[in-house]
Order: C-alpha cells, then structure tokens, then sequence
C-alpha cells in the first residue's frame, strides 16, 4: 500500500512539472508573440513619425522660400499698385482741365526769357488715345477708359527766339522759363527748348544786328512713366 502511493506521488510530482513546464513555455510564447506585436508596432509607429517629420521639413522649406519670394515681390507689386492708383487720379484731375488748355496757353503768354523776345509761329497739343479701342461697359469700359485717360499727352510749338546776346545766355534763360511753366508740366511735362542755330538769319546780312534763330519747344508724358512718392 505505502508503495502504491509512493508511485501515485511521483506521477503527480511528474505531472505538475509537466503543467509547470507547459504553462511557462506557454508564457514564453506568448510573451514572445507579445513582443514581436509590440515591436511591430513601435516600428511602424516610428517609421509614420519619420516621415511625418520629413514631410513637415519639406513644407516648411516650401513655406519660407514662398515667403521669401513675397518679401521680394510684395513691395514692388504694392509700389506699382500706388503707382497706377496715383496716375489714375492725377489722370482724372488733370483731364478735367484738359479741355480749355488755359494753364499751358497762360505758360506761353506769360513766361519769357529776360534779354531776348520771342514768339511762337505755331502750337499743336496731342493726345495718343488709339490704343483705347471701343467703349464697353462693365469691367470693359473701366479698361477702356483706364486706357484713353493714361494716353501720351504730348505738345510740339515752334517760332523765332531774337538773340542779342550771348547763345549760352539763352539758353539757360529758355532752361529757366521751362522751368518755370508749371501749368505745362502738369499738363504735359516740362518742356525743352531747342535752338537750330545753324538757321539763324541776320537782317540785312550784318553780323552786328540781332540775331533771328528759329525754336522748338516739345514736351510729352507718359503717366506710367512717372512713380507715386
């Protein structure tokens, strides 16, 4: 009897190592499979991260380049845009007085140089509006009209100039009276002078005598030419 449970004690002692064996191979196995998930995980975890910190690397390389470019670009796009809203309206104001003439017509009467008379033979005032095409309405007609009031203004005079002095005297006088005709430049810029003095004609032949020497006066503008301050 005491031999027959001696054999009953080493067959549950065998089989409680057998269960103690399976149940921590069985841990190891799980803890294995548990392990690999894990790292699994973690490594797709890291790589996603990886590539999500490249990506925003890239967008915020994209970003200061972009901003970069609009440091450069925004002030001379806000210059030019001043610019065009400056000549618009100096354009609408000056046209308002573009009908009568009166400020160049007051210039031509009133300024002349201080040692020599002169006079002009004739006077032509032009305005180039070709490029201004038909009138619409709408955004068409704003386009148009923005067009035919920025047009070139241009003035052409010419005449005779009585020389008794000095030729460079003269023309730093005529220098000065360009200078001094402020109704023409705003309506069409300052004005030059030039003297044909190889056309000169002397009375009677006598170098002695006053000189006649024929003038051109021109002036022309463009507003897109001119900048807003």
């Amino acid at each position: 009897m005491f031999e027959l449970n001696l054999i009953k004690d080493k067959a549950k002692a065998r089989q409680r190592r057998r269960v103690i064996f399976l149940a921590v191979v069985s841990i190891l196995f799980l803890a294995g499979l548990l392990s690999i998930f894990v790292g699994s995980l973690f490594w797709r975890e890291t790589t996603l991260l990886d590539t999500a910190n490249k990506e925003i690397a890239d967008v915020d390389g994209r970003l200061k380049a972009m901003k970069a470019d609009l440091d450069i670009r925004e002030p001379a796009a806000r210059k030019r845009r001043n610019a065009l809203i400056s000549a618009w309206h100096e354009d609408v104001a000056v046209r308002q007085d573009r009908p009568y003439f009166s400020p160049i017509i007051r210039d031509i009467v009133n300024y002349h140089p201080a040692t020599a008379r002169f006079w002009y033979n004739s006077v032509s005032i032009t305005t180039n509006t070709e490029s201004a095409g038909p009138r619409g309405t709408g955004a068409e007609g704003a386009v148009a009209m923005s067009k035919t009031l920025m047009g070139t203004r241009g003035l052409e005079a010419s005449g005779y100039i009585q020389i008794e002095g000095s030729d460079i005297l003269t023309e730093s006088e005529l220098r000065t009276v360009a200078r001094q005709m402020d109704g023409m430049r705003k309506l069409v810029g300052e004005p030059k002078f030039t003297l044909d003095i190889a056309s000169e004609v002397q009375p009677g032949g006598d170098s002695e005598a006053s000189r006649y020497v024929p003038f051109t006066m021109r002036a022309a503008q463009t507003q897109f030419s001119r900048e807003a301050p």
